[in-house]
């Protein structure tokens, strides 16, 4: 297997046919052919449907597409990396980051990683949580935004700050109080919206946890929906209502279209952190975006922008530390971090 033939058919699928890939490539159509034939004998599995139209890539093309697009990035940093002096902080980092995290972190990040990290380009990729993990083992993305209580070995994890859930409902949707805390019990009582099981790592893994180390059944799911947009619609809705991080609703909650009540117990938070491969090397860029990602952590927590955040060391009592249910007590008197009373617009 030869690079060329690896650059040749990333080509062809990114361009969607033989022709035109062989036009982008400088390359004439039949060597280009040839190449891909060649790698599928090798490979002994046909990655490519040819049409008139184009191409339809495999089941098995698509796996090996993921692979080599990791292959050709490494290849490009190693390229980069050598031709840099070793005190520099230039190349490229990827950085993935969950739909769950990415409203609090994603434009404060960009911001500060323009002013402070010039020569670094730095690629931000929002997915769900079961796609970014897949692209952080295939080695298609350098860092990543997870949870601890998410699986990696062979990964390095550097926690960042805890995050408390919240049981956000719509405006019509009844409650016990308006904004006060609420119960196990009383989320128990009625459906929820949750995210689809195979993306459930970053939050509805801890939710199942929580309520399975209570005793307590996991309310009946009224829908399961993997797009943060949609849930918050569907919520507002009245279909029913979520579990999700404050930070996630907090525009919705400041303008009176959802209401978030703090749940009544310890565990109900994650810890978020930075992973990255043991495998391959931190680059000076790499570390720079890890360091520059902490300290915006550390800014939006103690500036209180990341609304139901903190920082590992200042954390309250109660908030989980490495995302496994702490026992210690927390005062249940703490009110709403930063959310608008909507109980004064009834």
């Amino acid at each position: 297997m030869e690079i060329r033939q690896l650059k040749y058919y990333v080509g062809i699928v990114d361009c969607g046919s033989v022709s035109r890939a062989a036009q982008h490539l400088f390359v004439a159509q039949s060597a280009l052919s040839k190449q891909i034939s060649d790698l599928e004998q090798e490979l002994g599995t046909q990655l490519l449907v040819r049409a008139y139209s184009g191409v339809r890539v495999t089941e098995s093309g698509k796996i090996f597409y993921e692979y080599a697009q990791a292959i050709l990035k490494q290849l490009n940093d190693a390229r980069a990396a050598v031709h840099c002096a070793p005190e520099s902080i230039v190349g490229s980092v990827v950085l993935g980051v969950p739909q769950s995290a990415s409203a609090a972190l994603a434009l404060p990040l960009l911001q500060a990683a323009r002013e402070q990290l010039p020569q670094v380009s730095l690629h931000l990729n929002e997915e769900l949580t079961g796609n970014l993990l897949a692209q952080l083992k295939q080695g298609r993305v350098d860092l990543a935004i997870f949870t601890s209580n998410v699986p990696l070995a062979d990964f390095e994890f550097q926690p960042l700050a805890t995050e408390a859930f919240f049981w956000i409902r719509g405006k019509h949707h009844t409650a016990s109080s308006e904004t006060g805390d609420v119960t196990l019990e009383e989320i128990a009582s009625q459906p929820l919206i949750l995210s689809a099981a195979q993306h459930a790592h970053c939050i509805r893994e801890i939710i199942e946890r929580v309520f399975g180390e209570s005793g307590l059944p996991l309310p009946p799911l009224a829908a399961e929906i993997n797009s943060v947009h949609v849930l918050k619609s569907a919520v507002q809705a009245g279909i029913a209502p979520t579990i999700l991080p404050l930070a996630l609703v907090a525009q919705e909650v400041d303008e009176g279209r959802l209401i978030a009540h703090r749940i009544r117990h310890a565990g109900m938070c994650r810890t978020l952190g930075i992973c990255w491969s043991r495998e391959l090397p931190v680059t000076n860029a790499k570390h720079a975006v890890c360091n520059l990602l902490s300290n915006i952590v550390k800014t939006l927590c103690e500036s209180g922008r990341w609304r139901g955040a903190s920082t590992l060391e200042t954390a309250p009592a109660g908030l989980c530390s490495d995302g496994i249910a702490q026992s210690m007590a927390r005062d249940a008197d703490m009110p709403l971090p930063h959310c608008r009373d909507t109980s004064a617009t009834r």
